[in-house]
């Protein structure tokens, strides 16, 4: 994935397939009401597709800023069982289909390690979906604390796309996508100074999250 793409090279099958049934809509001369469905269609497609530029509120290594686009529906303090088994704060966002489903990174660091599961495709008010949901999982480190982030696939969900392996990541920078409806748990250092509060929206590698001291 290139950052300089307007739109993501994943979206182009659903841009051709969608906008391509409009033409032959149009074509053929369906009924009124399936050439706008499709017309719609392909617009949104290409909508959600979009591949925005992010600039942070603030940046430094004290600073967390938002994994995702959404809306925070949970905050609370839990064992992070992942990676670090430490206690650290959860913050969960959901994002909607109408939110960017980029992921970028939290902080500015190295990218240390990842974990997919290949799970099942629960609506994400089941209880357990954040459990047995198809996931992934990456943990962030720079010189003074870790962050722990979990994508996790929705009801329609199909696929969760990884494009940055171990390596140096900058703050803001993309390194992953959930396709369509999902959520996106960040754990942070339980020491941390909460910036936001639940039913706050926050864009990813934007928004201010926490501050670590």
């Amino acid at each position: 994935m290139k950052k300089t793409e307007i739109i993501l090279k994943e979206g182009y099958p659903f841009i051709f397939v969608t906008g391509g049934i409009f033409l032959i809509s149009l074509l053929f001369r369906f009924d009124t009401f399936w050439e706008l469905f499709w017309l719609a269609s392909a617009l949104f497609m290409t909508y959600f597709f979009l591949n925005p530029e992010r600039v942070p509120e603030k940046e430094g290594e004290d600073v967390i800023i938002a994994p995702a686009d959404g809306e925070i529906i949970d905050i609370t303090q839990i064992k992070e069982k992942f990676f670090t088994n430490k206690e650290m704060i959860k913050i969960s966002i959901r994002l909607t289909l109408f939110d960017n489903h980029i992921q970028r990174s939290p902080i500015e660091g190295m990218l240390k390690d990842s974990q997919y599961l290949h799970g099942e495709f629960l609506a994400l008010s089941h209880e357990k979906a954040s459990e047995l949901n198809e996931q992934n999982r990456t943990l962030f480190e720079n010189n003074k604390f870790s962050v722990v982030t979990n994508q996790i696939a929705g009801l329609i969900t199909r696929r969760i796309v990884k494009w940055k392996d171990t390596d140096h990541i900058k703050l803001s920078e993309r390194y992953g996508m959930i396709m369509f409806g999902s959520q996106v748990d960040v754990y942070i250092p339980k020491e941390a100074m909460l910036k936001v509060i639940i039913g706050e929206k926050v864009k990813a590698g934007e928004s201010l999250i926490a501050f670590v001291k």
